[in-house]
């Protein structure tokens, strides 16, 4: 039984170490997201090409009429802008050892002034859940042991709900910055000109968390059955790219964010930026929504 002791204590450690707050996010001007189940960019013609949310052509940099002409616009008639975008992805530890992802984000942005950019903070909530999948692992451990059973579930959930991004596009945003993202075909994708980008990090606070362990050795009459409840938070850092809108009148643009926990599962996620009209009564009927407390209401507990 020491063998099933030691894996059930290390399962322990593990959670701890991966468990999902202030936020930690770097709010300072920026320096210039491996996904098993998301969509992947495809390259047409020598320019990536994002799939999967309707609206642009995606984040590709194209001249317009309007920027050809020199007269294009630089602000929006009165807008609500909201950010939405949710994944899936896959960290293997070992073989036949996983962990899975699942996360959903809200953000929205609006202008209480006569500048109705789309540059600047974008704030909602964030929401976190990852399941350990070891069946396959635990398998292979016992194999040819006779009279041994293990069983072992284990995950965690978490919440940050006070995530806040800033924007910039190419004007504003340092040069020199690294901003690239997979491209999905082995190579970086990096955000055009007059596309939205932001990097950095913040604390997802722990809301539950699990460890259910069971072990029983028919061989020698043991028995182990061990429940742990609880977790901690847990560090994202984040890419996000949000496709351009030279004309100024797009009311969807593709985005995608590359989300990275601190026990180093990286994955792809993708989502679509909308500009809701923003007219007092507009603003009045978008805040009695609820909308962006809908994240919240599904998943805190």
């Amino acid at each position: 039984m020491s063998e099933i002791v030691s894996f059930v204590m290390a399962m322990l450690l593990l959670l701890s170490l991966t468990g999902c707050g202030t936020n930690n996010m770097d709010n300072s001007p920026p320096a210039a997201s491996t996904m098993a189940s998301g969509a992947q960019g495809e390259e047409e013609g020598g320019s990536t090409v994002l799939p999967g949310v309707p609206g642009r052509s995606g984040m590709e940099d194209e001249e317009s009429p309007a920027a050809e002409t020199g007269k294009k616009q630089k602000t929006y008639e009165p807008s609500i802008f909201i950010i939405e975008a949710s994944g899936t992805w896959q960290h293997e530890i070992e073989t036949g050892y996983h962990v899975n992802y699942e996360c959903e984000l809200y953000l929205d942005k609006i202008e209480p002034h006569d500048m109705h950019s789309d540059t600047g903070f974008y704030s909602g909530v964030f929401w976190l859940r990852m399941a350990f999948d070891t069946g396959e692992y635990i398998s292979d451990i016992i194999k040819g042991v006779p009279g041994l059973e293990i069983m072992l579930d284990a995950g965690a959930e978490g919440i940050c709900d006070n995530l806040a991004m800033y924007l910039r596009d190419g004007y504003t945003r340092d040069p020199t910055g690294n901003y690239s993202i997979p491209s999905g075909q082995g190579g970086q994708l990096e955000p055009p000109h007059d596309a939205l980008a932001d990097k950095g990090s913040f604390v997802v606070a722990a809301t539950q968390g699990n460890l259910n362990a069971y072990a029983l050795d028919t061989v020698k009459g043991i028995e182990l059955d061990y429940e742990h409840s609880g977790a901690v938070d847990i560090d994202v850092s984040y890419v996000i790219h949000v496709g351009p809108d030279p004309t100024m009148e797009a009311t969807q643009r593709r985005v995608k964010i590359k989300i990275t926990t601190s026990d180093g599962a990286t994955g792809m996620i993708d989502g679509v930026w909308r500009r809701l009209p923003g007219y007092p009564e507009d603003l009045q009927k978008y805040n009695d929504s609820g909308k962006s407390r809908e994240i919240l209401d599904r998943h805190q507990k």
